[in-house]
């Protein structure tokens, strides 16, 4: 499996480096360190749920993604903080958009608001395992599409 799809794969997750920074992962050692651990973090999900080229294949789409893919993404949330005892966490999620928008005070705005009407919105409640990753992520691309790493 490549870096690439590992790395996109965690993108799609976090939603975060390029389009929230709004500068290439190489400008920033920061956002390097975070695109390493990313990787990292990435390849750990895709072999934890024993993912496919097809399986990463549906995270080009919108979701609601199918089990194993929807796997992925809950795997990357709870690792990055998102989900914590199997719920969204606006707390956690904040915690992971601060540091690549804490220098654009309107970017790092939008991202409260997103969190907020996210954790109003995320289904808690009688979802089956890794439904919550579909959940989370619909959630944020409704209210931040330009975070929605389509190819």
């Amino acid at each position: 499996m490549c870096i690439i799809w590992q790395c996109k794969v965690f993108i799609y997750t976090l939603i975060l480096i390029q389009q929230t920074v709004g500068q290439s992962v190489h400008e920033s050692p920061i956002a390097s360190v975070i695109r390493k651990s990313m990787v990292a973090t990435a390849k750990s999900c895709v072999n934890h749920v024993n993912a496919t080229q097809e399986d990463l294949e549906y995270l080009r789409n919108d979701p609601p993604y199918p089990e194993k893919s929807s796997c992925i993404i809950m795997c990357l949330l709870e690792k990055v903080g998102v989900v914590k005892n199997n719920k969204y966490s606006k707390t956690g999620f904040m915690m992971a958009v601060s540091p690549l928008v804490l220098a654009k005070k309107s970017k790092l705005e939008h991202m409260k608001t997103v969190s907020e009407n996210c954790d109003k919105e995320v289904n808690h409640h009688d979802i089956v395992p890794c439904q919550l990753g579909n959940e989370i992520i619909t959630c944020v691309y409704k209210y931040a599409p330009e975070l929605h790493l389509k190819s």
